[in-house]
């Protein structure tokens, strides 16, 4: 039930980290960008999910505004004191190529970052600034898997472009992911969530991993996902859960848990939880445990691969192929 390597892609997200920080370190010498005033991704779907990582990874980090696009145009504000990273892990990407041509006409600094298709053409007629990364990690194809490259990428680029300090040991990551691969804890809580509704509880940086995952859920379990994060839960959705009556039934809340929150924060969760048990609605605790928020992301990512892996099977579906996704884009053509 595994037709398109879901799983080897799922065990190789470390080796793609590994291949993107040799790659980079090795072969680039990129501009230095610290005289750029905001940030822009522009990117749909998987090719987006690394720059909605780094929009709330950017609050600890980063001392520039991160805006995540996905349309057919930049933000009005983008000018030629923007960095527009453009991400399409295909490189054909419809959505992506208008904004980088709007991106180039509003004099943009400019950033490719693809697997290859248009886009790398375009970059290499065009002389832009880029990383064009081979997948040979991720035997699947698919862009959510491939979220080692488009992250490790963004992150790398702004290190080396004087955006942000380095993480530090940021060089061992793939060594403390492999570390950290537990494919059978993944298991457990897939059998919490199956003929569930996934509510995916997270706050400040782990917030960017957890869409990633809901987008994992969607596309690879073929399960129906929500996400929301704290302190916000806490002024409106506890009031919403008195109905549907079947909701204890068909809930299933997870909590994402990390040391490095703020430590007001980490009170809310135990007194969330507290209301979940009141309402009889079951919910499950996921502590991710790394060094600095920046592992705790990839930690988290990684073991959403395997979570959503596992649902697919017990969910009795094959993970890869994604037929409504391609039915829309068909009927578009």
């Amino acid at each position: 039930m595994d037709t398109l390597n879901i799983l080897p892609s799922a065990k190789a997200f470390p080796d793609q980290c590994a291949q993107v920080i040799t790659d980079m370190d090795n072969s680039l010498n990129l501009p230095v960008f610290s005289d750029i005033k905001n940030i822009v991704v522009s990117g749909m779907g998987g090719s987006a999910l690394g720059g909605r990582v780094l929009n709330y990874l950017e609050r600890q980090a980063l001392n520039y505004p991160v805006t995540v696009s996905t349309e057919y145009y930049l933000p009005n504000f983008v000018n030629h004191d923007s960095l527009v990273i453009i991400s399409s892990y295909s490189g054909n990407t419809a959505e992506t190529l208008f904004s980088l041509e709007e991106a180039i006409k509003r004099q943009a600094r400019i950033f490719i970052l693809t697997g290859g298709g248009k886009l790398a053409q375009k970059a290499t007629d065009l002389n832009l600034p880029g990383y064009i990364f081979k997948p040979v990690n991720n035997p699947s194809g698919q862009p959510r898997m491939g979220l080692g490259y488009s992250l490790t990428a963004i992150i790398r680029l702004l290190v080396m472009g004087k955006l942000m300090s380095s993480p530090p040991d940021f060089n061992d990551l793939p060594k403390y992911l492999k570390s950290r691969q537990q494919p059978e804890a993944g298991n457990r809580l897939a059998q919490a969530l199956t003929g569930k509704i996934p509510v995916l509880v997270s706050s400040e940086h782990l917030k960017g991993a957890v869409h990633c995952l809901k987008n994992q859920i969607n596309e690879t379990a073929k399960n129906f996902c929500v996400a929301f994060d704290l302190p916000e839960l806490n002024h409106h959705l506890m009031e919403g859960l008195a109905f549907p009556a079947a909701n204890p039934q068909n809930l299933h809340f997870v909590f994402f848990e990390s040391r490095h929150y703020h430590p007001e924060l980490q009170k809310r969760y135990p007194v969330t939880k507290d209301v979940l048990t009141k309402q009889h609605i079951g919910f499950s605790d996921f502590q991710v445990s790394g060094p600095s928020p920046v592992f705790e992301v990839f930690e988290l990512i990684q073991a959403g691969g395997f979570l959503s892996y596992s649902l697919s099977q017990l969910n009795n579906v094959d993970p890869g192929p994604i037929p409504w996704v391609d039915y829309f884009k068909d009927r578009l053509k």
